[in-house]
C-alpha cells in the first residue's frame, strides 16, 4: 500500500530494522571515505536548517523559520553527547538533530560530481 494511503496506525518503525539501517549505511560509509572522515575537506561547515515542528506542519509556510545549521557545531556537540551520556542520558530531540547534521554532510560527500 503506498504510503501516502497508509493510516496512521500502520506507519511502524522497528528499531531493530532502523539499527541494522545504520550499520549498514555507516558500513558503506567507512568503506567510501575511511574510518576517519575530515569534514573540513567538504569545504562546507553551513546548510540550511528548519526546526521539527515546522517540518512537519504541512499547513503554515515554513520559511520564516528557515535558520542555519553547523557541521562543525554537530560534531561538537556529538562529542560533548559521548561524554554527557555517561552521566546525564541523551536528549533525544536536540542530539539527533546534530546527528542528522553530521548524516547530510556525509551524503553531501558522496553526491556525484554535477
Amino acid at each position: 500500500m503506498a504510503c501516502h494511503a497508509c493510516r496512521m496506525s500502520e506507519i511502524v518503525l522497528e528499531v531493530a530494522d532502523l539499527r541494522r539501517l545504520c550499520t549498514l549505511f555507516l558500513d558503506a560509509v567507512e568503506r567510501r571515505h575511511g574510518a576517519r572522515i575530515d569534514l573540513s575537506s567538504l569545504a562546507v561547515d553551513y546548510y540550511w536548517d528548519l526546526p521539527l515542528r515546522a517540518a512537519f506542519d504541512m499547513v503554515n509556510d515554513p520559511a520564516p523559520r528557515v535558520g542555519t545549521g553547523q557541521v562543525s557545531d554537530d560534531l561538537s556537540e556529538l562529542h560533548h553527547l559521548l561524554d554527557r551520556s555517561k552521566n546525564e542520558g541523551m536528549i533525544l530531540w536536540h542530539d539527533v538533530a546534530h546527528l542528522c547534521g553530521l548524516l547530510r554532510a556525509m551524503a553531501f560527500a558522496d553526491l556525484p560530481d554535477d
